[in-house]
């Protein structure tokens, strides 16, 4: 038997995937639909391994998804509109967009030499202005119905990263990233009025019919209705 040989074989095989558009998904058909999506990484380098294991399970759910019968949706993106991009242009003495973008098509390129099942023409990167547009239009007409306000309020701040810290991204006091000491710092910063809504989501998380209870429990701590 012929050694399996992958620096031939995959190359091959993937680009007759690609000229033959196989994971590129009609809007029209009558096959059931599956969207399948993993988080999008930060563009601050190359792939490492937890990106090769994440997104693996990923592909494995879309391409068994596939085989039942299914059109499944798979993109890919990059959560490119924020801090850990800024700091490693900074750490690498570049301008951020060119960091960014650059880093943005290395990993494109490592995705695709792993062979993973996206639509490429569902790209999403969050830094460019036709997405982020977006975000901007939802914030105003929020800021139309009265659903946004500013004020002064304590937040975890991270001074090595220079950003505020979610709490789940405090560990034992210290930044989940670089671990420097995070400390409580005033800001004004803008609120959305989610509490308006909160009832609203609690009750319609019973319509998440196969999702895990611990999943449903997490959504409902993270939307913290109390009075």
């Amino acid at each position: 038997m012929k050694a399996y040989n992958p620096h031939e074989i995959e190359p091959r095989l993937q680009l007759a995937w690609d000229e033959a558009g196989l994971y590129t998904v009609p809007e029209n058909s009558d096959k059931p639909k599956k969207y399948v999506l993993e988080m999008f990484p930060y563009p601050s380098g190359d792939m490492h391994m937890g990106h090769a294991s994440n997104y693996t399970y990923g592909d494995v759910v879309a391409r068994y998804s596939t085989m039942r019968g299914f059109d499944v949706l798979h993109p890919m993106g990059w959560d490119a509109f924020g801090l850990p991009a800024e700091n490693a242009a900074i750490k690498h003495h570049s301008h951020p967009a060119i960091w960014t973008y650059q880093n943005i098509e290395t990993q494109k390129n490592s995705f695709s030499r792993m062979g993973f099942s996206y639509d490429w023409d569902r790209k999403v990167v969050a830094c460019d202005p036709e997405y982020y547009r977006w975000g901007q239009w939802i914030f105003l007409k929020f800021w139309e119905r009265g659903l946004v306000e500013r004020r002064n309020s304590p937040v975890n701040w991270c001074p090595s990263c220079g950003t505020v810290l979610a709490n789940e991204q405090v560990i034992e006091g210290r930044c989940w990233r670089c671990d420097s000491e995070v400390e409580k710092r005033d800001l004004t910063q803008w609120y959305y009025k989610i509490t308006d809504y909160a009832q609203e989501l609690l009750d319609d998380l019973d319509q998440l019919e196969g999702w895990p209870e611990r999943v449903k429990q997490q959504q409902a701590n993270w939307i913290g209705r109390s009075e």
